[in-house]
């Protein structure tokens, strides 16, 4: 897979260079913060609170983006599915990019969002590839999964196995069962969400996603924030990707114990406040985004 990794940036250095968005990051100041990844679910919005997204974080994101600052939202939900939430909440302020399903790129122009088909389709062949090499063990684990538990078992164009559970703990025994029947080194990941999960490679993830965007406006990790709360978004949660981390009060413990070992910041509060906290935090300590 580092192969074919190679071999994409090797094919993308090639191709003309394009505008992705509206604006053009070029600053290289180390202490400026000129990329923005935050997950949606449980980091940017809850569902349970009024509003689901707080109304002083929209403002801070809004500015830092007046400032030069890109933003992504990096979730695994579909396009149409994130957008259904993400338009009517997001009082305008709308991000440069979206990563979805933790995988595919859409950026912003002209008020709508492109794919940025060149990694789509990549990360589309790398994906058939895959599930048709393991396509007997996907079986045998689809198979699996319904003959034990009460849980919605479906295909999708993402994934040949895709899950929503009865529940969290079901969710959990699940994932551990089907860990425990691929190899855990191997290409097969098995990406869960609270009750979701589906199947991805073990190198196409919420990580991966977000270094494409940040070599395509050839920004580094200490230039990047990255904020996340589940399972999923343990891959972007890494200095290699980006080196200010924050978690909200909500996360996970596996989440909030990794981003701890990071040196990354841990919020007092939940969701969309606690991103405002650690933000505000980065603000405090001198770091502002690009002008």
């Amino acid at each position: 897979m580092t192969t074919q990794l190679s071999r994409y940036h090797g094919k993308a250095r090639s191709i003309k260079k394009r505008v992705m968005s509206d604006r053009i990051v070029s600053d290289q100041t180390p202490g400026s913060i000129r990329l923005l990844c935050t997950d949606f679910d449980g980091t940017l919005f809850d569902h349970t609170s009024s509003p689901c997204i707080p109304m002083e974080l929209l403002k801070h994101i809004a500015e830092l983006q007046r400032q030069g600052c890109l933003w992504v939202v990096n979730t695994g939900r579909e396009k149409d599915y994130l957008l259904e939430s993400l338009t009517p909440h997001g009082n305008g302020v709308q991000p440069d990019y979206l990563a979805t399903v933790e995988r595919e790129l859409h950026y912003l122009q002209r008020g709508q969002y492109e794919p940025v088909i060149a990694w789509n389709n990549h990360v589309e062949q790398v994906h058939e590839a895959l599930f048709l090499e393991h396509r007997d063990l996907l079986n045998e684990i689809g198979e699996w999964i319904k003959s034990n538990f009460d849980a919605q078992v479906y295909a999708d164009p993402f994934s040949p196995v895709c899950l929503i559970a009865n529940s969290v703990n079901d969710a959990l025994a699940i994932k551990k069962k089907v860990i425990d029947m691929i190899d855990p080194t191997g290409p097969l990941a098995w990406v869960c969400n609270d009750i979701y999960a589906r199947f991805s490679h073990s190198a196409i993830h919420k990580g991966s996603v977000l270094a494409e965007v940040a070599r395509r406006h050839s920004i580094a990790p200490n230039q990047i924030v990255a904020a996340g709360d589940h399972f999923n978004d343990l891959p972007m949660l890494k200095c290699q990707y980006a080196q200010h981390l924050i978690v909200p009060s909500n996360g996970m413990q596996e989440v909030i114990e990794a981003v701890s070992r990071e040196k990354g910041f841990v919020a007092s509060s939940p969701a969309g406040a606690g991103l405002m906290q650690g933000l505000s935090r980065l603000d405090s300590l001198g770091y502002r985004a690009t002008q």
